[in-house]
């Protein structure tokens, strides 16, 4: 089980580092941490990179906040930059969890060994990394809906002209795991469901009936808030 909270709802003090198996997790109220988010803005649509050890693909998008200057999508950006402050303190506090860290000043500077989930974009607004998992099988392992709320199948040959350069969505995304790597720490956070939009036009988001209002008030149509947006 997983627990559901939209950002702007999230309780940093039940937050908590835990071990399931050799992975370790970002807990809320003792349960793996899904966000429930505002409608994110992708610039630059799935990135696509080869590995060594797989012979599938590993792919992410770069997200921003939906018209990120208004009220509601500032509230949002305070909320994930204290997220990120948070997790660096718990990083601190639970140090005995991460094996083989050497050459980490925990004490002093220690933001300069983290790396950010919501990152800078030189001047421009601020960026998350959200991966797009996959099963053993090589399957994407997430539910995306359309803006009719059909559920669209995604495989490699669509999924970049699905979620392409300029589309925005909602969507719950969850910290699959927080890693330690060559004197670095930080999160990783997999899409678990997405609604998404057509393609934006000169970055500007246009909302629609059934979207929340810039103040984040709920409109027509589905509550993102909810614990899904759509049932499977």
């Amino acid at each position: 089980m997983a627990s559901h909270i939209s950002v702007l709802d999230l309780d940093l003090s039940k937050l908590d580092l835990g071990k399931s198996g050799r992975m370790i997790k970002l807990l809320y109220n003792k349960q793996p941490l899904q966000l429930v988010t505002p409608k994110l803005y992708a610039p630059f649509g799935v990135k696509v990179n080869t590995n060594d050890y797989s012979t599938f693909t590993n792919c992410h998008i770069d997200c921003s906040l939906s018209q990120a200057m208004s009220q509601n999508s500032i509230a949002v950006a305070n909320v994930l930059e204290n997220l990120d402050n948070k997790i660096m303190e718990l990083i601190k506090s639970k140090r005995n969890l991460f094996k083989d860290v050497v050459d980490v000043d925990f004490d002093n500077n220690f933001s300069d060994s983290y790396s950010p989930f919501f990152r800078q974009n030189k001047n421009f607004p601020k960026l998350m990394k959200i991966s797009l998992p996959r099963d053993k099988n090589g399957n994407f392992d997430f539910v995306l809906f359309d803006e009719n709320k059909n559920k669209v199948p995604t495989v490699d040959n669509n999924i970049e002209d699905i979620l392409c350069k300029g589309s925005s969505f909602k969507g719950i995304i969850e910290c699959s795991k927080l890693w330690y790597y060559k004197g670095r720490f930080g999160s990783t956070w997999n899409l678990v469901q997405s609604r998404f939009s057509p393609k934006i036009q000169n970055g500007s988001a246009n909302n629609s009936n059934e979207d929340a209002n810039e103040d984040g008030n709920a409109t027509k149509g589905i509550n993102y808030n909810s614990n899904l947006m759509l049932d499977d």
